[in-house]
């Protein structure tokens, strides 16, 4: 084995976490067995990139734990309106606390009770320092106890009316919510035209777009009640440590003892303030573990129906295998070995990490709070991402309709990190989604990661966003085939209804996807939707359509073929495989496609190099030369390659160059004045399978 595959090896293990022993035999035997993965230099490249991009993006993980406190912290939910509220909520607890203090000491020094004599020096007509020292420690612990403890505590209370406010809202809005049905999975062209225009109604629209608002307020509130309510339980320990200090120093001096009614009054309020405040918040807190709670009762549910309908009857049973797990006539390997050690499973896999893990850095929120939905298989590569990210197992839910695979998950028998997939349930991801109830909790992470066609799923891309399954600023993933032949599809004509499908299902029900989820992922693509229907042959990846130059040349190269000139030919090839390519055209680079331009590059020089020294020995201009027949069938062949290759390339690229943005663009979405919609760094494009990630954002009309 020599270093190039031991350094490819060791990239793919950190970047998969497959740390044991007997995933490392696994990789040696299927490399071993694959001989066309010598040379695969472009596959050694994306592991290289996605090693440092995965190593970069655990550096900001400390900072990601380490909170501040909620009054300062950073995110999207401390910059809504309740936020604003509450904060000034709790600035307003803290003056009163300040006010309490300040009472302390007028009661104790001013009034007309026995305990201003009790600080007065009479032989030295003047106040005791230390006594009147020890009366304003005791006024500063007060007004400690009531920064950290008291004072979250209300804004805490008032999130929860509002919340109960919100959700009985939202639990009326979702009697009425329509149940948009995919017009692609209609039988017959009617029923899709029906289904169509069912869903453009504005009437249903509006109700989608008004219902995606109020769910956004209703987790808004939820994040900020819990963010206050625990802040109580996690105070400060220092401060805490000082209250505590300055309390038993004001004690030992004895004002408490021989202080007016007044200040007993105060301690008494302070000490059920604070008592209140700590059994509030632990309820309050322990209220938020019931959301989970609510989604496992529904899978379980869901799971039982679907375990009894497995063995309906007497002589009818639906139990089978896993066929992802069975080889069939590849010599490669089931579909999960192959796993293991890919390149491009590791790829969509990060991008989805890193996607979710900025999604919670951008919101303000904590990974152990975020709920997660997508497909995994027996070896939980994607759900052990998540939980690598900082999602707890415990959070992340995996419908699966074998009954072995979820056995597996659960137990960890064959995860890469050991971790037990506790809320893997054996189910029908299609049913999970078409039966779930609108107002429940909604996921942080969607990954519905097929295999298969996508045309037969366009149901399960409607239902999560129809049933508004996923979170604002939240994360929707798909994996699904490019093979379209029942259809009569081509590779880009499969990619481009994905994409249009995706984007249609979420503009229907009150959502804006927005791109650059995953910025350090290599091999991700710009593409780029055209918002008209009656133009749709324009979408397609950006920057990817032939410039001018390069079409001159394919052009001269399709001439100088028919026309049998093979020095042409040879000369047009040079100049094509010498062209610089764009980024996407990189990113989509295969080995097959690298190994055909250098192919065509070395055939073509071989033919032209014999051509010139034949014209300089003959003088001629290039009529006759000699190449012997095998070298100039070589040539035309690679060229017919290079041709069709490109025209199928252009049409994957479709009309989105006028629109294009660059791979490293920072913007979500990007509109050129032809109404097309780019989204930046979005695909990925590998073998027979398409990858997008989007990020989810709830639609607003300055949006």
């Amino acid at each position: 084995m020599n270093s190039v595959e031991s350094l490819a090896i060791s990239a793919l293990q950190t970047a998969t976490r497959s740390s044991s022993s007997s995933s490392m035999n696994n990789i040696n035997n299927i490399k071993n067995n694959n001989k066309n993965n010598n040379n695969n230099v472009v596959k050694l490249n994306k592991t290289r990139a996605l090693f440092n991009a995965v190593e970069d993006s655990f550096q900001n993980k400390q900072f990601i734990d380490e909170k501040p406190p909620v009054l300062v912290r950073e995110g999207r939910i401390y910059e809504s309106k309740y936020a604003s509220v509450a904060k000034s909520a709790f600035l307003f607890s803290v003056t009163f606390g300040i006010f309490v203090a300040a009472l302390r000491i007028y009661f104790g020094l001013w009034s007309s009770g026995g305990s201003s004599t009790y600080y007065f020096d009479f032989q030295l007509n003047r106040f005791s320092t230390m006594k009147v020292l020890a009366l304003c420690v005791d006024a500063v612990a007060d007004s400690i106890v009531y920064a950290i403890c008291i004072a979250p505590a209300l804004p805490a209370l008032a999130l929860t009316c509002v919340k109960i406010r919100l959700n009985a809202r939202l639990r009326e809005a979702s009697a009425f919510l329509p149940y948009s049905l995919a017009p692609f999975a209609a039988k017959d062209a009617n029923e899709q035209k029906n289904r169509r225009r069912a869903m453009d109604v504005s009437a249903n629209v509006k109700r989608h777009r008004e219902f995606a608002k109020l769910k956004t307020l209703l987790r808004d509130c939820a994040e900020l009640r819990f963010s206050f309510a625990l802040s109580v339980l996690e105070a400060n320990r220092t401060l805490a440590f000082v209250a505590l200090a300055f309390k038993t120093l004001a004690l030992g001096f004895g004002p408490s003892r021989y202080a007016s009614p007044s200040l007993f009054f105060l301690d008494a309020c302070l000490s059920a303030c604070a008592f209140c405040a700590a059994i509030v918040a632990t309820a309050l807190t322990r209220d938020e573990t019931n959301v989970r709670r609510k989604i496992e009762e529904e899978t379980r549910f869901l799971e039982r129906e679907y375990l009894l309908a497995q063995h309906k009857g007497t002589f009818l049973c639906r139990w089978e295998s896993d066929p992802y797990d069975e080889a069939g006539n590849n010599k490669e390997g089931a579909p999960s070995e192959r796993n293991l050690v890919g390149v491009d499973k590791a790829i969509t896999n990060s991008a989805v990490g890193e996607a979710s893990q900025l999604s919670v850095l951008e919101l303000g929120v904590s990974q152990e709070r975020c709920l997660s939905l997508t497909l995994d298989a027996k070896d939980g590569l994607t759900s052990s991402e998540l939980t690598r990210r900082g999602f707890t197992a415990s959070s992340v839910f995996i419908p699966n309709p074998y009954s072995s695979v979820v056995y597996a998950l659960r137990n960890g028998t064959f995860s890469v990190d050991n971790s037990k997939k506790e809320n893997a349930f054996t189910g029908t991801v299609e049913s999970y989604l078409a039966s779930r109830d609108p107002a429940s909790e909604s996921f942080q992470v969607v990954y519905l990661d097929h295999c298969g066609a996508v045309m037969q799923r366009t149901q399960q891309i409607y239902d999560v966003f129809s049933r508004h399954a996923v979170n604002d600023n939240g994360i929707f993933a798909v994996t699904f085939s490019t093979r379209g032949k029942r259809a009569g599809w081509s590779k880009d004509e499969a990619v481009r209804f994905a994409a249009e499908t995706i984007h249609d299902a979420a503009t229907k029900h009150g959502y804006v996807l927005e791109g650059n989820a995953a910025p350090s992922m290599p091999g991700l693509v710009d593409y780029t939707i055209s918002s008209s229907s009656s133009s749709s042959s324009s979408s397609g990846v950006s920057n990817l359509r032939a410039s001018n130059e390069e079409s001159k040349v394919l052009k001269a190269m399709s001439s100088n073929l028919m026309k049998q000139d093979d020095v042409a030919l040879a000369l047009c090839s040079l100049k094509w495989a010498n062209l610089e390519q764009t980024e996407s055209e990189l990113a989509l680079e295969t080995w097959k496609s690298q190994r055909r331009r250098q192919l065509l590059f070395d055939a073509a020089k071989t033919v032209a190099t014999k051509a010139s020294k034949k014209s300089d020995d003959d003088g001629l201009s290039g009529g006759s030369f000699v190449s012997t027949s095998a070298e100039l069938r070589k040539l035309r062949s690679l060229a017919r390659e290079v041709l069709d290759a490109r025209t199928k390339t252009s049409a994957l690229g479709g009309g989105g160059s006028g629109g294009g943005a660059s791979s490293s663009s920072l913007t979500g979405v990007m509109v050129d004045a032809s109404n097309s919609i780019t989204y930046p760094k979005v695909l990925y494009l590998y073998g027979t399978l398409m990858f997008f990630v989007f990020k989810v954002r709830c639609y607003h009309a300055g949006r």
